[in-house]
């Protein structure tokens, strides 16, 4: 998953966008992926991980997203 938003603060605000939509689609591809194989457990981790993203976002369109690292 792409984590340097959380690490730059000049970074395109159209970069963080696409860099989190990225990271839940992928979240969601590797549920998605588990769960089929029987990894339930595994798989329902990343679904809070796309969750976690999905709030991200909310924070990101809200204007209250600040980056965790930088």
């Amino acid at each position: 998953m792409a984590a340097s938003r959380h690490f730059r603060t000049d970074q395109d605000p159209a970069e963080v966008r696409q860099e989190i939509e990225a990271d839940i689609a992928a979240a969601r591809r590797a549920q998605r992926d588990l769960q089929a194989a029987g990894s339930h457990s595994t798989g329902e981790r990343m679904r809070q991980g796309a969750d976690e993203y999905l709030d991200e976002l909310a924070e990101f369109d809200a204007g209250t997203w600040t980056p965790r690292h930088a």
